[in-house]
């Protein structure tokens, strides 16, 4: 026999093999069971109540801008809560995507899908200079979408160099990290990012609900919600006098 006709009986026996292997491995799959997840399965975390803080002036935010942005599985009290909170003092709200996502975006709870929210502007359409904040929510997907849009951290890098106030909260500065705008900065987040921004160059501070560095603003997770609005509200409302472009 020579050597192509052994090259070729080594090779059939091999594809044999492995058919056979494939074959087992597919029947061993099989006898696992698996089942498909149903909704009401899914956990949803545990609830958040955060009352919401009574409004003092209904025009303390007027001719503010401020962008949330986010992607899918933002989550949803990290997203609706400063919404509703900004709105109601007289602020206008866009709600800003990466490019592929149209039309809405899905809020989560934990890891449940719960609301969908209505999309103002695609990032490319946005514009930083036209805002006064941006707002960055945390949640199960939404920070690791949105930390590796590249359209998405140059809009945040801009802004923050216009000295913009950048806000965010819980998993959210996970984003913050892959902007660059984190080392040297006092910040916090969610427990289990804290690393994280340590290794990014930020001086972590743990217990505290918002922590403020000049333009950057971050906040622990959703039970720090009201004081996080207030936060944001505070300083955009002590800016608006004399430093917003919109009063000039």
């Amino acid at each position: 026999m020579n050597t192509r006709k052994i090259y070729t009986a080594i090779v059939m026996t091999m594809v044999t093999c492995f058919i056979i292997l494939s074959s087992e491995s597919l029947q061993a799959v099989d006898s696992m069971n698996f089942q498909n997840v149903k909704f009401e399965e899914v956990d949803s975390g545990m609830p958040y109540n955060v009352s919401e803080v009574p409004v003092a002036d209904k025009d303390s935010l007027k001719n503010i801008r401020i962008a949330i942005v986010a992607a899918h599985g933002f989550e949803e009290i990290e997203g609706t809560y400063p919404i509703r909170h900004m709105l109601k003092r007289g602020a206008t709200v866009d709600v800003i995507t990466p490019d592929w996502i149209k039309d809405r975006v899905m809020a989560v709870q934990f890891l449940k899908p719960s609301i969908w929210i209505p999309v103002d502007k695609q990032i490319s359409q946005a514009k930083p200079e036209d805002y006064d904040a941006i707002i960055i929510p945390g949640g199960a997907w939404n920070p690791i979408i949105m930390r590796t849009d590249g359209a998405i951290l140059d809009f945040i890098r801009k802004a923050f160099g216009m000295n913009k106030l950048i806000a965010s909260v819980c998993h959210g500065p996970q984003v913050l990290i892959n902007a660059g705008i984190v080392n040297g900065r006092n910040v916090t987040g969610v427990g289990d990012i804290r690393i994280d921004l340590k290794n990014a160059g930020g001086n972590v501070i743990e217990d505290r609900p918002v922590v403020l560095d000049r333009n950057l603003l971050t906040s622990r997770d959703p039970n720090d919600m009201a004081e996080f609005s207030k936060a944001i509200e505070e300083y955009l409302s002590k800016k608006s006098g004399f430093e917003n472009l919109h009063n000039r």
